[in-house]
């Protein structure tokens, strides 16, 4: 034993043993530095490392041999034990390199060579206080935004990541639901009494995990939180998928309370009852209470507003109102918000009748963002109200690949089919929507259109009764008159004298909501100079749903060529 440890020192194998492993690691560190500065494939990291646990043991093989002073001459052994370390050491390197996936975003197949579309789910939330689940929503729906402006990944909408079941939110339910492949998720939890958000991004193909990063929120500042997270994924991002001209509104101007305030009222507006709504209209006006310069506080105000106008929740009058100042604030104080100009354009086209202001605010919002969905369903349902079919399915599709399963998007293509006299592609695209919904009423009610324009009525009257099931014995004034055209349509003259009785049972000139919905029932029932009274005051009132008059399937000729409602179109200048 002494005799071997004097060997070892006399062939001063002490260079192996700690000047090798020194130089191994400034290698490794250079390594390392130039992957991750000049989006070399980071795969190189551990092929690397092998090849340095190869030349470690020709170091020691090397000291042994030649460690001595003197000259020693190399034996045929030598050389071959040389040529076995090589040998094994370039091929566990080159099995390394083949088979194994890569794990970073730099330049690398997992995402340069793929489609690049990213689904971001809902963070879990694991924190004991269920009241922030505003954050688990409300962090990755930021997320999207800023992705969809900042980067050249083709973002998924919060309408089909969000409403993915829990079996599904997984990398295998991604890509068969979503044919995303890439994905981002989290989890809000408490670890040591802080509050931590932990992400990852994943490749969905091999399920590897691409990007990670764990963030404390120990200041609620929830601005600096989503800085942190979204500066750190960028920085693994190629530059090949960051956006030079990418813009956000600057949120370190923000107040953080407004903020906050912004996300509670964005969880609780997509909510179902009139009392979530109108809580969510009081943390945005809550938002702007505390920083009068927070640009997506009004243009949510604006957006809900709108839909409780297309509902019939307040009058016609001062919902516009509202939701007019609100995104003109907007726009004034950010003339850059692809949302605030989305939603601009569906108050000139629901409120205003201002056909040419709506598609100029709709073709602003896409040419700003290129990848908001809202503003691609808004615009193809807008250009199929013009009859500008062709145009109008292709901008359908273009949301479906954003937003491939929400109710949304599924929803404007079964519509614009249908308005175009496409009723067989109406009909799968309600169907499909159906299959992930099924629970959805007017998914039911316009399916039922598409089938009854196909003689289907056996199909549409079964789906008038599912739609009643799930909808109770009155709905809005609108989806009631649904039921009746549909009866009416096909033939079931008994089903359609009931439904009509009932109607007026329930609506007569001084207790309605919605005129058109009132004009349809009168047009329905055969009184048409009543009914064009109703068409008349629908205009006047300014009802969300005047720009139906343009929808010539569900007019017969009688209407269709009647002065009065040929005068009524040319007015609102279709």
């Amino acid at each position: 034993m002494e005799n071997q440890l004097k060997n070892i020192k006399k062939r001063q194998i002490w260079r192996s043993l700690l000047a090798y492993p020194a130089a191994a690691f400034v290698i490794i560190q250079a390594v390392e530095f130039f992957i991750n500065n000049y989006e070399l494939n980071p795969k190189l990291l551990t092929f690397s490392l092998i090849l340095l646990i190869g030349g470690f043991f020709v170091s020691v093989m090397w000291n042994w041999n030649h460690g001595e002073k003197g000259i020693q001459k190399f034996t045929y052994k030598e050389i071959m034990s040389y040529g076995i370390v090589l040998a094994i050491t370039l091929f566990c390197g080159g099995y390394y390199w083949k088979n194994t996936p890569t794990v970073n975003g730099a330049s690398d197949a997992s995402i340069g060579d793929s489609s690049n579309r990213l689904a971001v789910l809902p963070f879990e939330n694991k924190s004991t206080d269920s009241s922030l689940i505003y954050l688990s929503d409300g962090i990755p729906e930021n997320l999207i935004n800023r992705l969809s402006l900042m980067t050249n990944l083709k973002v998924l909408s919060r309408n089909s990541t969000f409403i993915l079941d829990d079996a599904d939110r997984n990398s295998s339910g991604v890509r068969k639901k979503l044919d995303a492949d890439l994905l981002l998720t989290g989890r809000v939890e408490n670890l040591n009494n802080q509050l931590v958000v932990n992400c990852q991004l994943i490749n969905v193909n091999d399920n590897v995990q691409i990007w990670g990063e764990k963030v404390f929120y120990d200041n609620e500042n929830v601005i600096e939180l989503e800085e942190n997270i979204v500066t750190s994924l960028l920085n693994s991002l190629p530059s090949s998928l960051r956006r030079k001209d990418g813009n956000f509104q600057n949120d370190k101007a923000i107040n953080p309370k407004a903020k906050s305030h912004f996300m509670k009222g964005r969880a609780l507006s997509y909510g179902s009852t009139k009392e979530e709504a109108e809580n969510a209209l009081e943390h945005f006006r809550k938002a702007i209470e505390i920083d009068p310069n927070f640009t997506p506080a009004y243009v949510a105000i604006a957006n809900e507003k709108i839909i409780q106008a297309m509902f019939s929740t307040a009058t016609r009058e001062e919902i516009f109102n509202e939701a007019r100042t609100a995104v003109q604030t907007a726009l004034a104080f950010d003339p850059n918000s692809s949302e605030a100009y989305y939603v601009d354009g569906a108050i000139k086209f629901y409120g205003d009748f201002n056909w040419e202001g709506a598609e100029n605010s709709y073709k602003k919002s896409l040419e700003i963002n290129p990848y908001n969905v809202n503003a691609y369903i808004r615009y193809s349902a807008f250009l199929g109200a013009m009859k500008r079919h062709k145009e109008s399915i292709i901008m359908a599709d273009k949301a479906i690949a954003l937003d491939p399963i929400s109710i949304s998007s599924l929803h404007n293509l079964g519509w614009v089919h249908l308005i175009a006299g496409n009723f067989k592609e109406s009909e799968d695209a309600f169907s499909e929507a159906l299959a992930l919904h099924p629970n959805w009423i007017w998914g039911y009610v316009k399916r039922g259109y598409s089938r009854m324009f196909q003689n289907k009525c056996e199909l549409a009257e079964a789906d008038a009764i599912k739609a009643r099931e799930l909808l109770g014995d009155w709905g809005s004034e609108l989806i009631e008159s649904t039921f009746i055209f549909n009866y009416g349509t096909c033939g079931n003259e008994e089903k359609k004298k009931e439904l009509i009785d009932n109607f007026f049972r329930h609506v007569n000139a001084d207790n309605y909501d919605d005129p058109y919905a009132v004009f349809m029932v009168y047009y329905l029932k055969g009184e048409l100079e009543t009914a064009l009274d109703w068409a008349e005051r629908s205009i006047a009132e300014k009802e969300a749903s005047s720009y139906l008059f343009n929808i010539d399937i569900f007019y017969r000729n009688d209407l269709l060529e009647h002065p009065r409602f040929i005068k009524l179109r040319k007015d609102m200048n279709f």
